[in-house]
């Protein structure tokens, strides 16, 4: 996958470095607290980009990996959006200055509300930053 150089000064001025693993701890209590299986893919994604808040400068958007969720119930449990991916998802942020819920696959791919941005975290970072988007729910 290659990234381009927008998409990495937007994750390194966001704090983001190659090989970044923070402390988890307090994303997994969270997660686990409010009803979310903790996926080692969910995990991996949080170790490297969790606790970012990434200024998108090029679509003047924000997108926040260090929400905590508050509530499985008010949040949702996401079966419309499982349904569509097949497969469970876990909330790891918030993207396009709060719109869309960001979410990590049981298999490490990588989907918001409306549908896939990548088959990994890199990806799915260039495809949302660079404009190239996701497929939407129900394409192929």
């Amino acid at each position: 996958m290659n990234i381009s150089n927008e998409t990495l000064k937007i994750l390194t001025d966001s704090g983001w470095y190659e090989g970044r693993k923070i402390d988890i701890k307090e994303f997994k209590n969270n997660l686990e607290e409010n009803g979310y299986t903790v996926f080692q893919s969910v995990k991996d994604f949080i170790e490297e980009f969790g606790d970012l808040v990434l200024k998108d400068t090029i679509n003047e958007e924000v997108h926040d990996t260090s929400v905590k969720f508050t509530s499985y119930y008010a949040n949702g449990s996401f079966k419309s959006e499982e349904n569509y991916a097949q497969e469970r998802l876990v909330p790891v942020g918030k993207i396009d200055s709060d719109y869309l819920i960001l979410f990590v696959s049981e298999s490490g791919k990588v989907y918001c509300s409306t549908g896939k941005l990548g088959d990994s975290a890199m990806e799915a970072w260039e495809n949302l930053i660079s404009g190239n988007g996701g497929t939407p729910w129900g394409e192929s």
